[in-house]
């Protein structure tokens, strides 16, 4: 995978759910977003139209395997994790469209355009997923919030040119002393 996942899952669900890149701006000049990934410093509930996060919550590898690969010229250590992830998605609005259309979320990470982004970019969403009503999270703020979580399965492989000696000389000592020395080689097979 040479991109974050979160961006492809914000690609999918604003192209699935037919949403436009943010509602405009606010008075102050700060963009408000309509699907986006979450991070600490974006203001939301600064509109009443729908607004959506994702983000990981948490991360498992359970493959971390190296590699080494020859070239004619080179010598390429291959890296390759499999890691499981647990996805949230949060879907929020001051009005009722949050409670409305978070179903279309799930719509989306299931449809044949996540489908081909999974193949693309080496990676797998459960078809399953959780939701939970946190509305009343936020106290008197009015706010509809709905949160989808799923798990995804991402590939990741790092390819990176190394030294490689495949021959080297040595000393083996012994404890009265110098044993001797020898020269290592890769035998020809």
């Amino acid at each position: 995978m040479q991109i974050e996942i979160e961006k492809i899952l914000v690609d999918i669900i604003q192209k699935q759910m037919n949403l436009p890149d943010n509602w405009g701006t606010t008075p102050k000049g700060d963009v408000i977003p309509c699907v986006s990934i979450y991070a600490q410093n974006i203001k939301l509930f600064n509109t009443d139209r729908i607004q959506i996060t994702v983000k990981t919550v948490s991360t498992h590898d359970y493959s971390n395997r190296l590699t080494y690969q020859s070239t004619e010229n080179s010598v390429n250590e291959i890296q390759y994790l499999n890691q499981q992830r647990v996805m949230q998605v949060d879907v929020y609005s001051r009005n009722n469209e949050a409670r409305q259309r978070f179903y279309e979320v799930i719509f989306a990470l299931n449809s044949t355009y996540s489908q081909q982004m999974q193949d693309k970019y080496a990676f797998k969403l459960a078809s399953i997923s959780n939701g939970t009503n946190l509305s009343g999270l936020d106290g008197g703020s009015d706010i509809n919030r709905f949160t989808i979580t799923f798990n995804a399965i991402i590939y990741y492989e790092k390819i990176t040119p190394v030294d490689y000696y495949n021959d080297f000389t040595t000393t083996i000592h012994n404890p009265k002393g110098q044993f001797g020395e020898f020269t290592i080689t890769e035998k020809e097979t």
